[in-house]
């Protein structure tokens, strides 16, 4: 009976203890929780995510998990979670141009957009922090557009970019083009989501840039920063692919004259340049450029980047000197966190380096930890019978 009831309080605990370290997300419709929020004071949190988003689910498991982030997301917010292609967030995606996930959106407490945060948090004391200043925000009013306003006619093209049918079209530029010919507004919110979020000609894109102040006034210097990235990087794709070092140039230029966040065109700039020398082939300076950028910020806030890079090369490198390089970062990205992905690009890394023992280890090791976290580890098995046959032939 004492051992029945020792189990019994142990058994309490745990569900008290893991009650205890969850979101609780508000269950009520988009109104409500506005709603809720106003009444209560409080800002608004909106995890925006979809059914096969990979990060969404480790967010879910890494962040909203966190006994700190979960206690203060329930005290002082309104936690709301929405799928962005069911239902209402279809609406949500769609009036503020959410097409990354996971996206997180803020709001205070007279339902003003504050800010849209985008990506996986990895670190979640830093994003703690972050919470706590945007809390602290009491700004009435941000932007010029009406946070709130969905009654919005937007053209079939736009609705198709975002699912509203259940299914994601592509558009073209000629038929925004025309769209846009015939508005004689391009200053509302679906004039700037056709301007940000569909191909158009280069004079829209001109345009816009001639109007930055007013488009900055309206929607913030992110969303001007997010399409002002988007257009730099396809100029410094098709330097790349003709190999052009004036067409780039002239492309960071645009960049640095128009980048409105410092801190972002530096990161920009750091990033184009690896997109470019990635499209050029030069798989040396891809590298110095990585390992330069590894060295000098704290790796744990660089674990995806890391891996990027790491499986760029496996994929399109055969300087052994470069995956050398890289294969010593990623060893050190799996012992600050041995998820599947990482393990699983660690063990690519050592198979294409042909040290085939340690390539089966660790390939061993990402299938047990995917299949633990119900990752597909299809490619991985397929890996491991390329290791092995290595090794049955006598190539270690």
């Amino acid at each position: 009976m004492k051992q029945i009831l020792i189990c019994f309080c142990l058994t309490l605990l745990t569900l008290q203890i893991s009650a205890q370290s969850k979101v609780d997300f508000f269950q009520g419709t988009w109104q409500e929780a506005f709603a809720k929020a106003e009444k209560e004071n409080k800002h608004v949190f909106v995890d925006s995510y979809t059914d096969w988003c990979y990060w969404c689910k480790v967010m879910d498991k890494e962040t909203f998990t966190d006994q700190a982030i979960a206690d203060y997301l329930n005290k002082e917010f309104v936690p709301l979670k929405m799928d962005m292609e069911k239902g209402f967030g279809i609406q949500v995606a769609l009036k503020y141009r959410i097409r990354g996930f996971p996206t997180i959106l803020f709001f205070n407490p007279s339902g003003e957009l504050l800010v849209r945060k985008f990506g996986y948090q990895e670190d979640n004391s830093k994003f703690l922090e972050y919470l706590k200043e945007i809390r602290a925000d009491k700004r009435e009013k941000p932007f010029s557009f009406a946070s709130q306003d969905f009654d919005l006619d937007y053209p079939e093209f736009i609705e198709g970019l975002f699912g509203i049918n259940g299914k994601r079209e592509r558009t073209d530029e000629s038929t925004v083009d025309a769209w846009l010919e015939n508005q004689k507004d391009l200053f509302n919110e679906v004039s700037w989501t056709a301007l940000t979020q569909c191909p158009t000609g280069e004079n829209y894109k001109t345009y816009v840039l001639d109007n930055a102040a007013k488009y900055i006034s309206l929607y913030g210097p992110q969303e001007f920063d997010n399409f002002l990235s988007s257009y730099v990087y396809a100029k410094v794709e098709e330097a790349g692919e003709e190999k052009s070092q004036e067409k780039y140039d002239a492309a960071v230029v645009l960049l640095n004259q128009h980048m409105q966040n410092e801190e972002d065109k530096e990161d920009m700039n750091e990033s184009f340049e690896m997109s470019f020398l990635k499209a050029t082939g030069d798989w040396k300076g891809y590298t110095m450029k990585a390992d330069q950028r590894l060295k000098s910020k704290d790796l744990k806030d660089q674990l995806g980047f890391a891996n990027s890079i790491a499986w760029t090369l496996y994929e399109q490198c055969e300087d052994q000197e470069c995956l050398k390089m890289i294969e010593e970062w990623m060893n050190k990205v799996i012992e600050l966190d041995p998820q599947y992905m990482y393990v699983d690009t660690y063990a690519a890394l050592l198979y294409k380096n042909g040290d085939y023992p340690r390539a089966k280890t660790y390939a061993e090791k990402a299938i047990e930890i995917g299949k633990k976290d119900d990752s597909d580890t299809a490619e991985t098995v397929v890996l491991l019978e390329k290791i092995e046959e290595s090794i049955k032939d006598g190539k270690e």
